[in-house]
């Protein structure tokens, strides 16, 4: 099985890059796509194996350690001899059934749990499905299961019997909005599979679980609009079309008028990927 680490192109023009050292910089780059790297972004430096492959002394890597540990760019443990890239699934996450199982995987033998609870809160930060992300993970003493339990008792059992007229009130609102939500939710999502199946290929069961999933956050348009990338630049493949997703959200590209308004900006166009830089494998 082949592992990639993707590292935009707007990399070399970051305003925190573009103030590195050349050292400090190739640095950065090992800590991103060394063989140890973990979907999750936390991973055990082995200092040795780091110094035949950079070629550099153990005092140098030392040095820079401490050094991107001050930027803010990283956390790292001398005990457990861990590293946490601190933006990695800012930059990284798919919600992708996959990569949710992997990183549930790796979190649960990382060592330092401190780092689970920093990873814990950038989840929560950016709105990531934090109840299937760390199942069976332990955070704080609390497992994620009970911290649920915690959160839905804390007003106590008391209730008043005022409170809990309105909630079924609001429960009733809720129920007809969601059956409306659900409604249209499902032809959007029909909407959305019929452009893939004509201009992509045929989804299989993993490309309509993507497609789904992107609807979370993402208007049914802004969708297709992706899809349409891919037929644009020759590359129809659902690896390429997520790689297009994973940068307009990031860019907080999630409607179309603001997919439209970004692509009216001057000399930055569509922020496409060279798909003719991209293998992917199934």
């Amino acid at each position: 099985m082949a592992f990639y680490r993707y590292i935009r192109t707007g990399f070399w023009q970051d305003d925190f890059i573009s103030e590195l050292t050349p050292e400090e910089k190739y640095f950065y780059l090992y800590l991103m796509t060394n063989l140890k790297t973990t979907q999750c972004g936390i991973f055990i430096l082995v200092k040795k194996i780091a110094e035949a492959e950079l070629g550099y002394s153990r005092e140098t890597i030392e040095k820079l350690l401490k050094r991107f540990v001050e930027y803010g760019k990283i956390a790292y443990s001398e005990k457990t001899n861990e590293v946490m890239l601190l933006n990695w699934m800012k930059h990284n996450f798919s919600d992708s059934r996959n990569t949710v199982l992997c990183i549930n995987k790796e979190l649960k033998v990382v060592k330092n749990k401190e780092f689970i609870t920093t990873m814990y809160k950038v989840c929560l930060d950016n709105d990531y499905d934090v109840k299937k992300i760390f199942k069976g993970i332990d955070i704080k003493g609390i497992s994620i299961e009970d911290k649920e339990e915690t959160l839905e008792d804390e007003e106590g059992p008391c209730k008043s019997l005022e409170k809990k007229e309105i909630e079924k009130e609001k429960e009733k609102s809720s129920s007809k909005n969601n059956i409306t939500k659900k409604n249209n939710n499902e032809k959007s999502i029909k909407k959305i599979l019929s452009e893939f199946n004509k201009k992509i290929c045929k989804a299989t069961s993993r490309d309509k679980e993507k497609l789904k999933s992107w609807r979370r956050y993402f208007e049914e348009d802004v969708i297709i609009a992706a899809i349409n990338e891919a037929v644009k630049y020759k590359a129809r493949h659902i690896g390429y079309i997520e790689t297009v997703i994973n940068n307009w959200k990031e860019l907080g590209l999630t409607t179309m008028e603001k997919l439209k308004e970004h692509r009216k900006k001057p000399d930055i166009g569509d922020n496409s990927c060279n798909a003719a830089a991209y293998e992917y494998v199934d």
